[in-house]
């Protein structure tokens, strides 16, 4: 499983990475070593855009491996986040393997020297940032962060002890140096989260808290909405990573949260059902020490999982309507994941959102094949959007919604009735993730091929009907409006079913040459069989009927 993995990853690093890292020092190298290289390469670029949150031109910029590069591999300074990120890379082709404890001791000595302001035995690539290095090392208020990246499980306990040994070097007063693990598994996770995925890691004021030690580590109480609204602008969307929902926008129900907001801001504790956020970790501060009024957390791994809406709708007054938010506060849940069993901060984000206005499809995001499904259509250079957001996506070639999949694999399906639930009642699809119908559509079996092939043919065949609808009037514009579906199966029937497998080639040929004709072909069937059968029978209840479906199919066929 590792090399699949491994595999998968290498595809992303060649696809994204390629021709814009920099290998002009690698002239007199093998064309094998070279491409080991660039994978290294690009593995540091591409931990920064997952880890720091960078583009992938700044990150491929940052990259500075290379002879005598002192074990740092890439270097970017983030002015807004005030983060300075080093980074040491290794791309292990099995997917099993290990760091050197050698080329971990190289890494933490070249830290040192970097800390130290000392350039003299750095190469060119590293002398080009010693004025953003030196410029981070000078600010009090930026932080240093070190980033492992490496395509194998875990550091050995000699890597560990190494880095461990500079960390606590370097924090001894204050903490300035922080470790971040990119092993294997946060890679794989990043191809399915994608760009901007950074751990959140803040310190926050808490007035009138309280805490709960056992079993897990928890704090609630009240945060003004002005320290809310700058954490809003300082990470945005980033903030719901694990939420099943994004933040949608204005809505009805985020219309009212602003209301509150500028009409009744005393009220606000009391009508607003609060937020609830996972972290890593949480740490208080001594500062006020057991004093109950205020207090002050370190809360590392920040992810909102309920309240988006809530956090959303403050943040769309803190560039307008500052002073507003300074009157609110706002009753937050911190819950401390440390030494939680596995799948726990899951089962909390179920069941804070279960209370809510969430619509079944929600919950789609909760199901590990969607994740899978993403990731593997973004090899294809698709993305793939099943989480519901008020950002507006509009599917091409390029972006697939996760209606249209739905639907184009209810439409492949084997029995007439998944299509027709598709114009009866489109929510059964994924009213439950863990039984049909939604489990016959999306399981282990489908493919990304798979579902762009089905994709591209239920495309075509609602864009033709369309089209021709435009034109048409009375019942036979209705066939063209609500038929799709129908036609779709029927022609997944009647195709040759080995051109979807993921190993046939002859999609396209059949595509461009025979699509056209089927699709011409069971259009005109359809409206012919619905005006000889049921001439007086509204289009759209024809079309939305299980028996009078299998009828027309039978009939057809």
């Amino acid at each position: 499983m590792s090399k699949i993995i491994v595999n998968r990853i290498k595809s992303y690093l060649d696809k994204t990475f390629k021709d814009k890292i920099d290998l002009s020092d690698l002239v007199k190298v093998s064309d094998d070593d070279k491409q080991k290289n660039f994978l290294s390469r690009a593995l540091a670029a591409y931990s920064l855009t997952i880890v720091a949150g960078t583009s992938i031109l700044d990150a491929a910029i940052a990259v500075t491996d290379g002879f005598e590069d002192n074990g740092i591999d890439a270097i970017f300074l983030d002015r807004q986040s005030r983060n300075l990120w080093l980074v040491q890379s290794k791309f292990i082709e099995n997917g099993a393997g290990g760091i050197d404890n050698g080329d971990v001791e190289k890494f933490t000595k070249g830290v040192k020297k970097l800390i130290d302001a000392d350039f003299s035995r750095f190469n060119e690539k590293v002398k080009s940032k010693q004025e953003e290095i030196i410029e981070a090392l000078y600010d009090a208020s930026v932080k240093i962060q070190i980033i492992i990246a490496y395509t194998g499980k875990a550091l050995s306990s000699h890597n560990k002890a190494s880095i461990n040994d500079l960390v606590i070097e370097h924090n001894d007063t204050e903490e300035i140096l922080f470790f971040n693990d990119f092993n294997i598994d946060k890679a794989y996770k990043g191809l399915e989260t994608g760009v901007g995925f950074a751990p959140i890691n803040e310190d926050i004021l808490i007035s009138n808290w309280g805490h709960i030690e056992e079993p897990l580590k928890s704090y609630y109480g009240q945060i003004n909405g002005t320290d809310l609204g700058i954490l809003w602008e300082k990470y945005g969307r980033k903030l719901f990573t694990e939420n099943i929902r994004n933040f949608l926008g204005m809505s009805s129900v985020n219309d009212e949260i602003v209301k509150t907001i500028k009409t009744e801001p005393d009220n606000f504790t009391y009508f607003n059902n609060g937020i609830t956020i996972l972290c890593n970790s949480i740490k208080k501060k001594p500062i006020g020490g057991s004093d109950k009024t205020i207090g002050a957390f370190t809360c590392n791994g920040i992810s909102v999982v309920n309240g988006a809406q809530t956090l959303g709708s403050i943040g769309s007054l803190s560039a307008t309507n500052p002073n507003e938010l300074g009157k609110i506060k706002v009753l937050v849940k911190f819950i401390s994941l440390e030494d939680s069993p596995a799948g726990f901060g899951q089962r909390i984000t179920i069941a804070t959102n279960t209370q809510n206005k969430v619509e079944k499809k929600d919950f789609v995001s909760l199901d590990g094949e969607q994740a899978r499904i993403k990731l593997e259509l973004k090899l294809e250079n698709i993305d793939y959007h099943y989480k519901r957001t008020d950002e507006k996506v509009l599917s091409d070639d390029n972006n697939y919604l996760l209606e249209e999949v739905a639907f184009s694999l209810a439409s492949l399906w084997e029995n007439v009735d998944y299509s027709t639930l598709v114009k009866k009642e489109s929510g059964r699809l994924w009213e439950d993730v863990t039984k049909p119908p939604y489990t016959d559509l999306f399981n282990p079996n489908i493919s990304a091929q798979k579902i762009m092939k089905a994709v591209k043919i239920y495309r075509y065949v609602s864009n033709k009907m369309n089209e021709l609808s435009l034109s048409a009037e009375g019942r036979e514009k209705s066939i063209y409006r609500y038929g799709n579906s129908f036609v779709s199966h029927i022609i997944f029937c009647k195709m040759p079913r080995e051109i979807l497998a993921d190993t046939n080639t002859g999609f396209d040929q059949f595509y461009k040459n025979d699509l056209p004709g089927l699709a011409e072909k069971y259009i005109q069937a359809l409206h012919e069989k619905i005006e000889d059968e049921y001439p007086d029978s509204m289009i759209v209840y024809v079309l939305r009927n299980y028996t009078k479906c299998r009828d027309l199919k039978s009939s057809i066929k």
